[in-house]
Formats: structure tokens, C-alpha cells, sequence
């Protein structure tokens, strides 16, 4: 129960995440000529020559693609590692413009399915800390959260983390998912399921 709750969750998050709005910076497939390995040079570069944010996320989003393996979505650990890395040198760089606050977004995602959930979850606290107008900062939150509940099995950072996104963001379309999560947090799919054959019970 709890399991395909925060399947579904992830899901939606992962979606939302992709979509993205018409604030955030476009993404679009790495040119045909480009190798995976070289994707993100230009942003590399782009970086050592001091350009602004403007630039460098426009071209670390430009090649996102470059990060899974379009037919099999399998992760490219070369490329994955230089997209985080970049995404994170931008940010240390520009720590207040939000235009560093997507590509940084999109690392802790990377470094989540990379395994390193104590990473992904600094970077989630990092992109909500230090950009609080950014379009997905209460996401970053309610990841973070997420992340100590589900990766971390850390409930008393989790119920904090959830108990700060509801305060911060009441009417979030998370906000809702947030309590259900919370109620069930250290709960078993089976004390769960046990509840809610009771509460059937009890209405009848």
C-alpha cells in the first residue's frame, strides 16, 4: 500500500520534473553529432570563461538528455557525473541566482537514481535554502523529505522535513500527499493495510 503510494508519488514528481513550466529553460535532445561524453564540454567551458548562468544552465538543459540512455533510460555514469558536478560548480558560483536553481534541481534527481540518496538529499535542501523563489522550490522541499523517508529511513529528519513543506506550503498540490505520508510515516504496507481494513469496519 504504502509502497505504490510513494510509487505514485515519485511518479508524479518525476513528471513534474520533465514538464517542467514555461518559466524553466528549455530542453532538448543532444545534437546527432555530439557523443554522449562530450555533451555538457560547452557548459564546461562556458564556466571557465565566466559566463553568466544564463548560459551555462541553458547548455547543461540543451543536453540533459545526455545523462540515460534514450532507448533503455538506463543512467550514463560519465555523463551523469559531469552534469551533476556542473550543475553544482554553477550553483556554488551564482548561490542566488535562480537561474543556477533548475539545472541544480535536476542533479539531485540524477544523484537519487545514481544511488546517493545522502547527496541528493543535501542538494534538495541546497536548491530550497538558497532559492526560495525558484518555481520548484517547494518540490525540492517535499523531495527532501521524501528522500529521508523513503531512501535515508530516517523518520524523525522525515517527519520534520514533511511537517516544514505543509507549514511553508499548505495549499501545494503535494500538500495533501504530504499528510497521507506523514500519517503512515515508520508504518509498515501490512499496519497499513490493517488500518484501513478497520476504518472499512467501522463504516459499515
Amino acid at each position: 500500500m504504502r509502497i505504490l503510494l510513494t510509487h505514485s508519488l515519485l511518479l508524479s514528481c518525476l513528471l513534474m520534473v520533465s514538464c517542467g513550466n514555461n518559466t524553466d529553460t528549455a530542453e532538448t535532445d543532444i545534437p546527432p553529432a555530439v557523443t554522449v561524453a562530450a555533451a555538457f564540454e560547452p557548459a564546461a567551458a562556458a564556466l571557465d570563461n565566466k559566463e553568466g548562468p544564463a548560459k551555462v544552465g541553458g547548455l547543461l538543459m540543451q543536453r540533459f538528455s545526455a545523462v540515460s540512455n534514450a532507448q533503455t533510460g538506463a543512467l550514463d555514469m560519465e555523463a551523469s557525473k559531469s552534469f551533476v558536478d556542473l550543475a553544482q560548480r554553477l550553483a556554488t558560483e551564482h548561490p542566488n541566482d535562480t537561474l543556477a536553481a533548475l539545472p541544480l534541481y535536476r542533479a539531485a534527481e540524477v544523484v537519487r537514481a545514481m544511488n546517493d540518496p545522502k547527496r541528493a538529499a543535501a542538494i534538495y535542501e541546497q536548491v530550497h535554502h538558497s532559492y526560495p523563489t525558484f518555481s520548484k522550490a517547494a518540490e525540492s522541499l517535499f523531495m527532501l523529505a521524501f528522500t529521508y523517508d523513503e531512501d535515508l529511513n530516517n523518520m524523525e529528519k522525515a517527519k520534520e522535513t514533511y511537517e516544514k513543506f505543509l507549514k511553508l506550503y499548505p495549499n501545494n498540490s503535494f500538500a495533501d500527499d504530504t499528510k497521507m505520508l506523514l500519517e503512515n510515516l515508520g508504518k509498515s504496507d501490512e499496519e497499513i493495510l490493517k488500518e484501513l481494513e478497520e476504518k472499512a469496519k467501522m463504516q459499515q
